[in-house]
This record gives C-alpha cells, sequence and structure tokens, in this order.
C-alpha cells in the first residue's frame, strides 16, 4: 500500500470512528451531542490532528504545543504499563477513626466504620468507579477499558473541542456495558454537578476511586476533586447526627413541652437593629475592651463557645446560640455564673445535649430543627458551623445590618492560634509548615478581610462558602459588616473597630422582653393534623423496614425509598448505607462484612423503634 492510500485509509476509519460516536453521543448523551454541534457551528479550530513521520499529534494551532510526548498509541500502553492502586481518590479511612463527636449510649459512626476498619487485614481491591481526568486523543480510554473493565466511568475534558478531536480515535461506544457520566467543557459549578451525579450511582462503590491523568494542563482538576469528594463526604455530617437531632427534638418537644420556633421564612424581629454577632476567633480576644464599651450599641448575639471569654469583663450577650450537641464540649462552654446566660435569650440545636438542657431548662431555652424537619413547613438548620449557621438563623430572624467580630474563619496570621483562648479546641499551628493538602491540618493562604492574605485551613473554607451564599441569596436585603481580621467573605463590607461611629444605644430589657413574645409567637407547642399524619406516616415506613428480612435488606429497602423520597426515616438509614456500605464493599471476607452490617441494621432500627415508641398520636 502506498503512502497516499496508506493515509486515505486512515482518514476512512478516523471518519469511521467519528460518526459511529456522534451517532452514541446523539442517541444516549444528547446533550453532549448538542455541545459538540453547537461547537462545529462555530467554525473555529483552536486544535488540530497532525500526521508526522507516521506519528499523531494533538497540537495547539496558536502557540505550536504539542501535547504527546510519544507516539499517541505507544503513550496508551505506557500509561496501561504504569498505572497502579496509588492512582486513586481514597474516600474510606484505611486506619482506625479516633474518638470524634462522640454521643454517650448512642449510636456513633466512627465506631460503626471501625467494625470494618478492624477487619481490614484482607480488602478486596476492585476497579469499580474510574475517572479520566482530560482526554486528549483518548486512545489511552480504550485500552485501560480493555484491561481493566471498571462498572463505572467519568470521563472529564475542560475543553470541547479536544473532546470532539478525540471522538476520531476512541471508540466511546465500546465502553457503553458500563455507566458511563460525561464532564464536556462543564464550569465550576456544573461539573460539581456532574461529579455528584456520578458518586450517587453505585455509592457502595465509594471507596478507592482510580484516575488517569491525560495531561498536566488538567493538574489542577485533581485537587478539585479531592476537595470536593471530602467536602461531601459522608463522616462531615454523618446519619448518626440525623438520630440525634431526631431522638432530643421529639423529647424536648413531646416530653419536655419545649417550644420550637419557626425558621421556615423571614421575620422582621431584628430588621431596625443593628446586631453584632461573636465567635470564637482571635479577633474578639483582640477587641475585648472595644465591645465592652460598645456592647450597648447592638444586639448583641455570641456563640455559646465564647461566653468563657466574654467573662472576663463580664460581658452578657443578649442572644446565645447553642449550636452544638455534644456533652463534654457544651457543658464546659457553659461552665461560667449563670448571670452569663440566665436573662438572655438562648437559641439551641434540638441536638442540644441533654445535661446541658436540664442546666438550662429554667432560662427558657427556644429550640430549632436542625438537620431535619421534625415538623413540616417550620424550616431547619443546613449549615456548616456555629458561624455560618448563626449568620442564617440571624437573618431568617429579620437583621438587615449584621456586623461579625470573632467569626474569623482564619487562623491568626502572626501567632497561628485557631481560636480564643478561653476555648477548649484552641491551638497553636506552625504557620512555616508546608501545606500537606490534608483538610484539617494543611495550611492555604486566601484573601483577608483587613489583612491582604491570611492562612487558613481547607476545613474553614467551607463555612466562608457558606456565609458567602448566605450574603448572595439576601444581597438585596442583608448588609454584613465584617470587624474581624480574618477571611475576607465575598459580598461583605470589611470594617475597622477605630472607624466604626454609632452613639444610638439600645434599651436592652425591653428589647429582650418584646424578642422573647416575638419568639413566642412564632413557636410551636402542639401538634397539628399535618404532623399527626406525618408521625404516623413514618411509623408506617418504619414497620415496613421492620418487617424485611436481614439478608434483603438493603436490596429491599432501596424499593421502600423510592416510594417515601421524603420520609425522614428512609432518608436517615439511606444515609447509614452511604456511609457504611462502602466499607463493607472493600472486605475480603464478605461473611464478616455481612454479619457487620446486619448487626448495625437490627441496631438503627432499634434506635428509631426507641424513639417513635415512645411517641402516641391521633387525628
Amino acid at each position: 500500500m502506498n503512502k497516499i492510500s496508506h493515509l486515505e485509509k486512515l482518514q476512512e476509519t478516523l471518519q469511521e470512528i467519528f460518526l459511529k460516536n456522534i451517532s452514541f453521543f446523539k442517541k444516549e448523551f444528547p446533550l453532549v451531542y448538542k455541545k459538540i454541534i453547537d461547537f462545529e457551528n462555530l467554525k473555529t479550530e483552536n486544535y488540530s490532528i497532525d500526521f508526522i513521520n507516521d506519528e499523531f499529534q494533538l497540537t495547539n494551532i496558536k502557540d505550536q504545543t504539542k501535547y504527546y510526548e510519544i507516539e499517541p498509541f505507544l503513550d496508551s500502553i505506557n500509561r496501561l504499563n504504569k498505572f497502579d492502586i496509588s492512582c486513586a481518590f481514597s474516600l474510606i479511612k484505611l486506619e482506625s477513626l479516633s474518638k470524634r463527636n462522640h454521643y454517650e449510649s448512642e449510636i456513633n459512626s466512627y465506631e460503626y466504620l471501625n467494625e470494618y476498619i478492624n477487619n481490614f487485614e484482607n480488602i478486596n481491591i476492585e476497579v469499580n468507579k474510574f475517572i479520566f481526568i482530560g482526554t486528549l486523543f483518548g486512545i489511552h480510554i480504550n485500552d485501560f477499558h480493555k484491561s481493566l473493565n471498571s462498572k463505572v466511568y467519568l470521563i472529564i475534558e475542560p475543553n470541547i473541542e479536544i473532546f470532539r478531536l478525540s471522538m476520531f480515535f476512541c471508540d466511546y461506544t465500546s465502553l457503553s456495558d458500563s455507566k458511563l457520566f460525561f464532564a464536556i467543557g462543564e464550569n465550576e459549578i456544573t461539573l460539581k454537578n456532574v461529579v455528584n451525579e456520578f458518586l450517587n450511582f453505585k455509592y457502595e462503590y465509594n471507596n478507592l476511586i482510580f484516575y488517569e491523568l491525560a495531561h498536566k494542563i488538567n493538574e489542577s482538576l485533581i485537587s478539585e476533586l479531592s476537595s470536593q469528594f471530602t467536602l461531601d463526604g459522608q463522616m462531615r455530617y454523618p446519619f448518626s447526627e440525623f438520630l440525634i437531632s431526631l431522638k432530643r427534638g421529639y423529647k424536648y418537644f413531646f416530653e419536655d413541652k419545649k417550644r420550637i420556633i419557626n425558621l421556615s421564612k423571614k421575620h422582621k424581629f431584628l430588621e431596625d437593629k443593628k446586631v453584632l454577632f461573636l465567635g470564637a476567633g482571635l479577633s474578639l480576644a483582640k477587641n475585648l475592651e472595644w465591645l465592652y464599651l460598645n456592647q450597648e450599641k447592638f444586639v448583641v448575639v455570641a456563640s455559646s463557645a465564647v461566653l468563657k471569654h466574654l467573662r472576663i469583663l463580664n460581658i452578657v450577650p443578649d442572644i446565645i446560640l447553642a449550636i452544638d450537641g455534644q456533652k463534654e464540649q457544651m457543658l464546659n462552654q457553659f461552665d461560667v455564673e449563670d448571670i452569663m446566660y440566665k436573662n438572655s435569650i438562648i437559641l439551641a440545636s434540638i441536638k442540644l445535649d441533654c445535661e446541658l438542657f436540664l442546666k438550662l431548662k429554667n432560662s427558657n431555652p427556644f429550640f430549632m430543627q436542625d438537620s431535619l424537619e421534625l415538623f413540616e413547613n417550620f424550616g431547619f438548620l443546613e449549615g456548616v458551623t456555629v458561624g455560618d449557621l448563626g449568620v442564617e438563623i440571624l437573618t431568617r430572624l429579620g437583621a438587615k445590618d449584621i456586623y461579625l467580630l470573632g467569626v474569623d474563619a482564619s487562623l491568626d496570621s502572626k501567632t497561628g492560634k485557631t481560636h480564643i483562648g478561653t476555648h477548649k479546641s484552641s491551638r497553636k499551628i506552625n504557620l512555616n509548615k508546608k501545606d500537606n493538602g490534608d483538610f484539617r491540618e494543611g495550611i492555604i493562604y486566601i484573601k483577608g478581610n483587613l489583612e491582604d492574605k491570611v492562612p487558613t485551613f481547607r476545613e474553614y473554607l467551607d463555612m466562608k462558602d457558606s456565609i458567602e451564599n448566605i450574603i448572595f441569596k439576601n444581597k438585596n436585603i442583608l448588609n454584613v459588616y465584617n470587624f474581624s481580621s480574618g477571611a475576607y467573605f465575598i459580598g461583605s463590607f470589611p470594617i475597622k473597630i477605630e472607624d466604626y461611629k454609632n452613639e444610638f444605644k439600645i434599651e436592652k430589657n425591653s428589647f429582650i422582653k418584646e424578642f422573647f413574645n416575638n419568639l413566642n409567637n412564632i413557636s410551636k407547642d402542639k401538634l397539628e393534623v399535618i404532623d399527626i399524619k406525618d408521625i404516623q406516616k413514618e411509623k408506617k415506613i418504619l414497620k415496613k423496614l421492620n418487617n424485611l428480612k436481614i439478608e434483603n435488606f438493603y436490596s429491599d429497602f432501596k424499593i421502600i425509598f423510592k416510594n417515601y423520597p421524603n420520609s425522614v426515616v428512609a432518608n436517615i438509614f439511606d444515609r447509614f448505607f452511604r456511609l457504611v456500605l462502602p466499607y463493607k464493599d472493600i472486605l475480603k471476607n464478605q461473611d464478616i462484612s455481612n454479619k457487620i452490617l446486619e448487626k448495625q441494621i437490627k441496631e438503627v432500627l432499634n434506635a428509631f423503634n426507641s424513639i417513635f415508641d415512645r411517641i402516641n398520636v391521633n387525628l
């Protein structure tokens, strides 16, 4: 065959593959197909397929960058030969989890996971989920599939034109026996949505997710994906926290006759007040004297974590937020003279520790639904930390001017301290330590509020994002002024303490009395018909779950969950499975893993039964 005939044959083959792919995408992935057609209609060309010295090459036309260092088919073979299990995102922990967020005599998620981890001496590593980060020509995609045959693929290519060129080389139809997800030319938000769809499908495979990076131009996607996997991880807010909310919330309402306030809509109780919200960042400690001198000019709202620090100058907050459900930590925060809280309005999560409740119950705390709705259309808290939850709560109560102090979302840029000295979790971090990428320990620098840059943890970015979302959603009615020397929140107004001028004072006694009455007026103290029906429905679903055979529980549960997608019980059970099944799936000894899972299912069922057996409601 002469050279011209050879080239013609190559072109014919490439065209056949392309047309085959076009037909495939048109039928199976119409959104991807539309993107390809829309790009073709632009009549632009930034990249080319070159054939030089009998080798294909992907070339950037403008700067003549060559994306293959060696011949593409040989490159594919080399990639496959070099591939090993280290090229994976680990969505599970392989070593025992330390005690954290522990609830006495309750189900604790970390203990459930340790039951699997303690048997990890023999694990079964299978390639069930795989991500191709970038495609180039995609030749390696076919070769990897032939070798690994993963059950689920996510194919990411930020550049639509490069992906289109890959359609001449990669036969995407050959992957059709696997579940496919495509993220082609997506922006940051839509990419996250596709990744979430990928994670939600067969979530039991979310243990080790393998990947192959096509080219260093897409290397940043590795850290972006890693961050998303961490932020969306089930241990960030595990199923056991929802169980605690359900159990304690019903107890405080039915047995202790405490009210739950309606946060489903915005009220106007704080709209004409300047509200100062205090967090446990170092900015509070630095400006405590100023706070003492200016406390009468604001409605002072404090996280319970700062009570000990306010005690130094006897600054009594008007409103206290008690959000955490931990026993020791919260008892420690309220280990102050009762003058610091007995005359304040306490807004507490329904997760509040029972022993702390006994200490506070004569202070008439108001409860807020946290993580879930015990009662429909009453609203619930969805934030990450007391910092962003505080801003959300105050916004729902009508605050239009919120001033932040100590809501730093950062480390102190000089000392490396994390919190005020009276905070139990306060520690000092070496700011010279190189970022190791760890979610809780790795230090990164972000834009500061009153400084150019400030150090922070990736963990704090979640709170920062949440506050920024709250500001954005309420941009037409909310002003957030930030006194703190921590992170800058997009949409807020940085302000130096010394620049603040306001001589108007609030008459605190009359405010607290009026605010108390307003909260009473929006609080639930008895059941309505819809509440009774909802509880009866949950009992019905729980009965169905109790009647399932334990050996088929998960498969039968999925049918029930599909029929009752809004059920609180079913949603908590779904979170339970999302957490534990990736650990069960990787255990080689399935006899052991099945016994562990069956034991845990029975315990979760018993936990639900103990909650609903105490509730007797009838229409």
